[in-house]
């Protein structure tokens, strides 16, 4: 596992994704979790905004509606969602009492290789000169 410097929030998850090659990768104040070229976990804890400190869940295929199911503790992240129909995030909110257990959970479902979680970002854009 490959982790780049800075001070990493809730990397006891790191421990349950050790079955998987993983990088983490600091992303605007927060660090994403990669499994090769696939998105599939953001871990916030900042300052601002605090409603939204904890992880969050790439999800495709209307992964985000089926995972709220087996875990009610998820709720969506307003402002996140993408162009394409189905396709948006979930998280698991810092201050949930079940926390870890979720994470925990969710971190297995990934080792599964589950497939409503993890999503191939677009290629970015490159500038004009």
């Amino acid at each position: 596992m490959e982790v780049k410097k800075h001070e990493i929030p809730f990397d006891f998850i790191l421990d349950y994704l050790l079955p998987i090659e993983t990088t983490v990768k600091p992303f605007f104040g927060m660090f994403a979790i990669y499994y090769r070229e696939k998105l599939l976990l953001i871990l916030r804890e900042r300052n601002n905004q605090p409603g939204m400190n904890g992880i969050w869940i790439a999800t495709n295929d209307n992964g985000a509606e089926s995972l709220k199911k087996e875990w009610p503790v998820l709720c969506s992240i307003q402002g996140l969602r993408s162009k394409k129909a189905g396709t948006g995030w979930v998280m698991i909110p810092a201050k949930a009492d079940d926390f870890e257990k979720c994470a925990i959970g969710i971190c297995e479902l990934i080792v599964h290789r589950d497939p409503r979680i993890g999503r191939i970002p677009p290629p970015r854009k490159r500038a004009h000169k």
